[in-house]
């Protein structure tokens, strides 16, 4: 028995025992090689993949080399050469994301029936597959980011809807600690602020409850720039007037008569069906397009997917110029450096949603768009690294004034060039899309 893995350190096992694997490069050919597992890679995506822009001239052979290491590791049935580049087959069951999509699946159908507790065991399966962060050990490489990210929502969403259940079964006291630590480590996330303030309400501590939600808005306003979400809003106005509708439905008292009537199937209150909805709706879709890709054939499909990525560079171009505004705005003394980082970190949230709808794109099957998507990603990621890089900068300086010699902006500059290499490639591949449809054609500096 042959199982791989991809939710924590990268393995390969046969019959439970781990198999010794090539160094790092290698590695990271295969995680590639999984994460798009049954389909024949191009050579040239596969050295974009692992060296991005600046591949050394020995690439090729080098990618050679690390495709016959890992036939030695797992087998030359599983690592296949198939023109015009490599593949891994895996069978039904074999990957662990496989399983982990298959039982969220499951989970959140259980749910939708009332069966809580069938969904908390096949959420918990599901979460108990992952031994680590995704693709950690590969963060210097070019694929990594926007891949790991793609994992990371997928993990968060099942987080979601596992405490959902749990809700649904009335542990909502249990459920405070956990959710204080999850607010903390991911404190833009309103859906998971949403479900701790409602535990705390249900726990009988309303008072805390409106504090968590003052503070959710302050934290929203003061780093994005937005009020909370209507479900949110509603939310606090529920607690505000005490709506019964926020109280857990309880199970009638068992009968003493032997005739025991199986008890109602639970339902949501009103109340707290506008904050589930809302806000679960937004995390089902963000994982069923994360762990999917469109298919099909025809210019329909590839005239859609051009369209929507041109919709996102428009998205990106504003962002873009509100990046531009900031970082000149503390050269030319227009924003002191504080200003300068509070504009830049409500920006920046905005563009890495950005990179989750890059993820969530449906790609027709041609080998041009996968190429464009692939790259687009990777130049994304290094534009909000970048822009990161700057805000660093932007961190030690004391008072505004023009561009100084510090390591800090020697490195901001320095991933800026490298984001402009990574936007050059990817229009390489996307605007002779574009042409062809008549769509407009792009630089790199308008993105």
């Amino acid at each position: 028995m042959v199982e791989f893995h991809v939710l924590g350190p990268v393995e390969a096992l046969v019959d439970g025992r781990p198999v010794p694997l090539p160094a790092a490069k290698p590695r990271a050919l295969l995680a590639i090689l999984l994460l798009r597992r049954n389909r024949v890679v191009p050579v040239g995506e596969l050295i974009d993949d692992l060296w991005g822009d600046e591949p050394p001239e020995t690439a090729g052979k080098a990618l050679q080399v690390y495709v016959s290491q890992l036939r030695k590791a797992i087998g030359p049935e599983r690592v296949l050469t198939k023109p015009p580049g490599y593949s891994v087959r895996v069978e039904d069951g074999e990957l662990d994301l496989d399983r982990f999509e298959e039982l969220v699946r499951e989970g959140r159908e259980r749910l939708g029936v009332g069966d809580a507790k069938a969904a908390v065991r096949q959420l918990e399966q599901a979460l108990g597959l992952w031994r680590g962060p995704a693709l950690a050990e590969f963060r210097a490489e070019p694929f990594a980011l926007a891949a790991g990210a793609r994992l990371e929502e997928a993990r968060l969403a099942a987080v979601e809807e596992r405490i959902e259940a749990d809700f649904a079964l009335g542990r909502h006291t249990r459920l405070v600690p956990e959710l204080e630590e999850l607010v903390a480590q991911h404190p833009l996330r309103e859906r998971l602020r949403g479900q701790r303030i409602l535990a705390l309400y249900r726990s009988g501590r309303q008072a805390e409850a409106l504090e968590v939600y003052r503070r959710t808005r302050q934290t929203l306003v003061d780093e994005l720039g937005i009020e909370p979400s209507p479900a949110l809003q509603e939310l606090e106005r529920a607690i505000l007037r005490q709506d019964p509708s926020l109280e857990p439905r309880r199970r009638p008292p068992a009968r003493d008569d032997g005739n025991r009537e199986s008890p109602p199937q639970r339902r949501r209150p009103p109340a707290v069906l506008a904050l589930v909805l809302a806000l679960a709706a937004l995390a089902a879709v963000a994982v069923a397009l994360a762990l999917t890709r469109g298919k099909g054939n025809g210019d329909v499909q590839l005239r859609t997917f051009v369209d929507r990525v041109e919709n996102f560079l428009v998205q990106s171009h504003d962002g873009r110029r509100e990046i531009a505004a900031a970082v000149g705005g503390a050269f030319d003394c227009k924003l002191t450096p504080r200003a300068a980082v509070v504009r830049l970190n409500r920006v920046q949230r905005n563009r890495q949603s950005l990179l989750q709808q890059i993820a969530a794109l449906a790609v027709p099957d041609n080998e041009q768009a996968q190429r464009a998507s692939n790259r687009l990603q990777r130049a994304a990621g290094a534009s909000i690294a970048a822009d990161w890089h700057y805000r660093d900068w932007l961190l030690v300086r004391t008072r505004c004034g023009p561009p100084d010699r510090s390591p800090e902006l020697r490195a901001a500059r320095a991933a800026d060039a490298n984001a402009t290499r990574a936007k050059r490639s990817f229009l390489a591949v996307f605007d002779p899309l574009a042409r062809r449809f008549h769509r407009r054609t792009w630089t790199a500096g308008e993105f």
